[in-house]
């Protein structure tokens, strides 16, 4: 028998497919490619970018394997599935709400994620952040994707090791009643303090490497934060102990959810009115607001009371010829350079443009001078190199003039204190640059210069 041999058409029409087949399998690889490459997350300088990779990894990791290793039942989804529902439902309450820019959201989720972790196994816990969080990304704000990844991965995190450890206890979801009931609370409370520390620490490994500057008592140890930790902690355990007795009461819980979490978002708003945005500082209103009262103790106590008005030296020329964004970074890490030189009684507001405000509280004349200088020379000393934009980089050294006047006979309103401490400053930078003047007693303050009209 001869050999077949098909004609060479036969080959074409047969290859043919198969590299079309092939061309548009490269084409959806690049453009997966290009969408990755695309990512915002790539544009974070190191070592920041390598920790939220490593997190999210960490995050990734855990599901899998909670998944895999799970014995699903349809008890338990069905519990899972409506907890969802509960929680969908307060996202959608407040979903039109504002939260105030620049804040630490608080959306009151951790509420069903610690009832998830106490009452279902662990792997629920570690998939609850994955569908809630892909729901507010196309029902609420979308902010930075990697953000919030990086945020799921870490409630990932945190709720699936406090369930590991309220099960490995072999605690009974029962609670039972009388002292029984208050054991299990307890250990609620407690699985639910430890996913806020590791939550928090997570979360406080990526604010340090963004801004190593940055002062950790302020996002998450000042009194309204801990106030509101403390709430909602309460509402979680509340929340578990009315899942334990019978699911079906959970829907009870969502009213009280949704209106605290209406009263956190006007809450909100009115401290981050009193924020300046470009410094973080207090703005010149809520600044007022605050040294009055200081003031006015200052007066009832006869106690010492220093004001210190500060100016960036030539800030107006480097302004017009590097723009605005390495102005508005200039003035943010000037504004964390002088806080660090501060206690933290003391009261420091931005007054517009680069102008400064700082109220010393129990300061005397040298005791103003001594602290007004320490900001001079620390200010000085520290060079300030651009992170970003055509003038990623460069590198600026600024220096800072001070005027302080103290509280005395003749200054007895905040308005008199403002002025004296204005002339001050006007003679210190009429002496040069990085200078600071210390008015002395007695020194007529009743005209104010023009200078410092634009403060």
């Amino acid at each position: 028998m001869g050999d077949f041999r098909c004609p060479p058409a036969f080959y074409g029409g047969m290859f043919m497919p198969v590299g079309r087949l092939l061309a548009a399998v490269i084409r959806g690889v690049r453009q997966v490619v290009g969408r990755v490459r695309s990512w915002q997350v790539w544009s974070l300088k190191e070592p920041l970018r390598s920790y939220l990779l490593s997190v999210i990894t960490l995050g990734i990791a855990a599901i899998t394997l909670g998944v895999v290793t799970a014995h699903w039942r349809v008890a338990n989804l069905t519990v899972f599935g409506g907890m969802l529902a509960c929680s969908i439902i307060a996202i959608e309450s407040t979903r039109t709400a504002k939260e105030a820019a620049g804040s630490i959201g608080r959306d009151l989720q951790t509420v069903w994620y610690l009832a998830m972790a106490v009452t279902l196994p662990p792997v629920y816990a570690l998939l609850a952040p994955v569908p809630l969080t892909a729901y507010k990304l196309w029902r609420v704000r979308r902010a930075f994707v990697y953000r919030r990844v990086f945020s799921n991965s870490t409630i990932c995190l945190a709720y699936g090791s406090a369930s590991l450890v309220f099960h490995s206890l072999g605690i009974v979801h029962a609670p039972g009643t009388g002292q029984r009931a208050l054991v299990w609370c307890a250990l609620v409370a407690g699985c639910g303090v430890l996913a806020w520390l590791v939550n928090c620490g997570l979360l406080l490994g990526a604010v340090k490497f963004a801004d190593p500057s940055s002062r950790v008592r302020e996002m998450f140890g000042n009194r309204s934060v801990i106030v509101s930790d403390v709430i909602e902690l309460s509402l979680g355990v509340s929340l578990s102990l009315v899942v334990a007795i019978d699911p079906v009461l959970m829907v009870l819980a969502v009213p009280s959810i949704v209106l605290y979490r209406r009263y956190l978002i006007p809450a909100q708003m009115v401290a981050q009115a009193r924020i300046d945005a470009k410094t973080g500082l207090l703005n010149a209103n809520a600044w007022h607001r605050e040294a009055e009262v200081e003031f006015f103790r200052a007066l009832q106590g006869r106690r010492s009371l220093a004001l210190a008005m500060m100016v960036i030296d030539d800030f107006k020329d480097i302004d017009q010829t590097a723009g605005q964004a390495v102005r508005d970074q200039l003035l943010h890490d000037i504004a964390e350079m002088v806080k660090d030189q501060l206690a933290d009684s003391d009261l420091i507001g931005r007054f517009g443009g680069e102008a400064f405000a700082i109220l010393l509280p129990q300061a005397d004349r040298v005791q103003a001078q001594r602290i007004s200088e320490r900001i001079r020379d620390h200010v000085a000393g520290e060079p300030i190199a651009i992170e970003s934009g055509s003038h990623e980089g460069f590198v600026f050294r600024l220096t800072v003039s001070i005027g302080v006047a103290v509280l005395n006979e003749s200054r007895r309103a905040l308005a008199e204190l403002i002025g004296a401490a204005d002339t001050a400053l006007v003679t210190a930078k009429s002496t040069g640059w990085s200078r600071v003047y210390v008015l002395p007693d007695g020194t007529d303050t009743s005209d104010i210069p023009e200078e410092l009209d634009d403060f």
